[in-house]
């Protein structure tokens, strides 16, 4: 099966292809003249493979572009940092008055640690590479700010206990996010809740969502799954949601036995 190009980096294999062509070389004389092997050189082309920052510039001394490709090369990380699925869901997280989320199985995006994210994006993309995933990082820890505004929305998160106790990389990084959760239950802006691993009812087995509430337009929701997400915004759908995220609680510890398990857990992992 032939690989799909990526439609950001395929822009830049495209550019690299015109700007080669009209230089009269081949494939693999720009591969020798820029140092990138000739199969990375092809799939930079057809958009199959994310560039990095040197290979860009290698390319434009190789080609004589005066900088093109790498300015090119800026311009685009910039959009593949927020995939345009999403950058309509980050800037609604910047104007949301509340902020409702659950989880099945890991600390939500808004609420990771670098290292955290860095581990769970290595292993959920293992096709990037390394410079691609720390894009990806960098732009999930500036959708943070949200949290640290003087305007900030109320947010409210509902956990399973798997989230706390799996482990995800080392025993300092979840350390590290265990304690950031913990900061959650001393503000007077958040509240977290956790499921215990054996509740009587469970609603919420059909997966991760959020609800994004304003004071100037309808509630909507954001449904993920695992090539993206979905936003939701007809009224009877963003009511349901509604109604399993109250669901949800109920079943849930209260903040302060959820703080009490974070705690026991981030013991444990000393043991």
């Amino acid at each position: 099966m032939a690989e799909k190009a990526h439609p950001v980096w395929g822009r830049f294999g495209a550019e690299v292809r015109r700007l080669r062509v009209n230089a009269g070389a081949s494939q693999d004389q720009l591969a020798r003249t820029s140092n990138v092997s000739s199969s990375m050189v092809s799939a930079i082309e057809r958009g199959t493979r994310s560039t990095k920052r040197d290979q860009a510039e290698s390319l434009d001394a190789a080609l004589a572009t005066d900088g093109r490709l790498t300015r090119l090369w800026e311009n685009l990380v910039k959009q593949e940092s927020v995939p345009d699925w999403f950058q309509h869901v980050v800037a609604l997280e910047h104007q949301a008055s509340e902020l409702r989320m659950y989880h099945t199985s890991l600390v939500p995006g808004l609420l990771q640690t670098a290292d955290y994210a860095r581990t769970v994006l290595r292993y959920g993309r293992p096709w990037d590479c390394e410079d691609a995933i720390e894009r990806l990082v960098k732009s999930r820890m500036e959708r943070q700010e949200v949290l640290a505004k003087e305007d900030r929305p109320l947010l409210w998160t509902v956990v399973d206990e798997v989230v706390v106790r799996r482990a995800v990389g080392t025993p300092g990084m979840m350390h590290e996010q265990l304690a950031q959760l913990l900061k959650l239950t001393d503000s007077q802006q958040s509240r977290l809740q956790i499921i215990p691993e054996k509740p009587l009812g469970h609603p919420g087995l059909s997966g991760p969502f959020r609800l994004m509430s304003f004071h100037d337009k309808p509630t909507v929701a954001y449904v993920e799954h695992m090539l993206g997400g979905e936003l939701v915004d007809q009224p009877d759908d963003v009511r349901h949601c509604s109604t399993i995220f109250g669901a949800l609680q109920a079943e849930a510890l209260s903040p302060r036995a959820s703080a009490d398990l974070i705690r026991e857990v981030e013991g444990a992992l000393d043991d």
